[in-house]
């Protein structure tokens, strides 16, 4: 399997079939490719746009003449029947599909980061397939610039949130060329970019039905090939092309991470480590770390030194003092240090809340 845990972007002119409206055939081949992709033990997020889309076309002659519903109304009206149409079209294949609605300032705010990474990875445990999109009611308006942008940017920084292997940004042309192709005709797709520097940047187009064109394209792969993520972007309309990317088939521009995605998360890890506290485990846990690369739960917690806060890299040491790991925790210091000991079923009776069973998850630590 070259790719295991993958990132979709559908873009509006995607999932509009190039019409005014959401196209349930289009959207089905999607689906499908989806489907399969699971089945064969993929796991798959799916970033959707077309809400705007849907939301338009369901106010069409509903608008009393001189009035113009804000991009939230619309996106509003829009955002239900999007998700209804995802629901059913994957209900017709017994998969249960789930909504995911972020603003930028969720990912800005550290708790806020914190509950979205572990609300995704628990709905793709639990074998549901997120679907996210931009909360377009409640951002504010752009010029605050408070607001992702746009789905492209969204899909770059949930493919983060989530340690992606792979995002496929699926649209309606084929991928990069170096031209214009609708003005050109000799316009050459450049089938993979090692690097996105000024000349790249410049090859960016603008934008059609949606609300993102290639550039900002080129800006989400540079986002997410900097956290360690492979990019493709392809013509979404090419039979099973999501499929094909999954299993690094070309298609479209790729666009390969300098680094592996793991090394790019222990570089991120480490460069944050916490000086003003650390956690002591037991023999046990310590083994369990070293050489199962086990996530570390509160009952193999023998002490807490120090203060912390949640999602603050903290360093783990054996009895000894030894360090054995470095990890993102998804406690505060003095959280862990009411629940050190306790088995995970615990943790909600004691505090009264639970952020998970792990007091750092395997995804999220660096063995020394």
């Amino acid at each position: 399997m070259r790719y295991r845990r993958i990132v979709a972007k559908f873009g509006t002119s995607l999932l509009t079939a190039g019409s005014n409206r959401l196209d349930l055939e289009a959207m089905a081949q999607l689906v499908g490719q989806v489907v399969r992709l699971r089945a064969a033990g993929h796991e798959v997020v799916v970033v959707s746009s077309g809400a705007q889309a849907a939301g338009r076309h369901r106010l069409r002659g509903r608008i009393p003449a001189g009035r113009s519903p804000s991009r939230q109304a619309i996106a509003s009206v829009g955002q239900s029947h999007l998700m209804q149409s995802w629901d059913e079209l994957f209900d017709w294949h017994d998969t249960v599909v789930a909504q995911v609605l972020l603003t930028r300032r969720d990912l800005a705010d550290r708790l806020g980061y914190l509950n979205a990474r572990n609300t995704l990875r628990d709905l793709i445990e639990a074998g549901a397939v997120p679907i996210v999109n931009e909360n377009d009611a409640v951002a504010l308006d752009q010029v605050l610039a408070t607001r992702i942008g746009e789905n492209d940017s969204l899909s770059a920084y949930v493919a983060n949130l989530i340690d992606a292997d792979l995002l496929v940004m699926l649209t309606d042309v084929a991928g990069l060329f170096d031209s214009d192709p609708r003005q050109n005709p000799e316009a050459r797709l450049l089938e993979r970019v090692e690097r996105i520097d000024a000349t790249i940047e410049s090859l960016g187009g603008g934008a059609h039905t949606g609300t993102g064109g290639m550039a900002t394209k080129l800006r989400a792969a540079q986002v997410a090939t900097q956290a360690g993520v492979d990019v493709v972007i392809a013509n979404g309309r090419e039979p099973d092309a999501l499929i094909a990317s999954a299993n690094g088939e070309q298609r479209g521009t790729s666009f390969p991470a300098p680094g592996d995605r793991i090394e790019s998360r222990k570089r991120w890890i480490l460069a944050h480590i916490s000086r003003e506290g650390h956690i002591v485990v037991d023999a046990g846990a310590a083994s369990a770390l070293r050489g199962h690369g086990r996530s570390l739960l509160p009952a193999g917690i023998a002490s807490v030194t120090g203060t912390f806060e949640r999602g603050d890299a903290v360093e783990i040491r054996d009895p000894a003092g030894n360090r054995v790991a470095v990890g993102t925790t998804n406690y505060a210091s003095g959280e862990l240090a009411r629940i050190r000991g306790l088995h995970s079923d615990r943790i909600a009776e004691t505090l009264g809340y639970d952020f998970g069973d792990e007091a750092i998850h395997r995804d999220n630590l660096v063995i020394y």
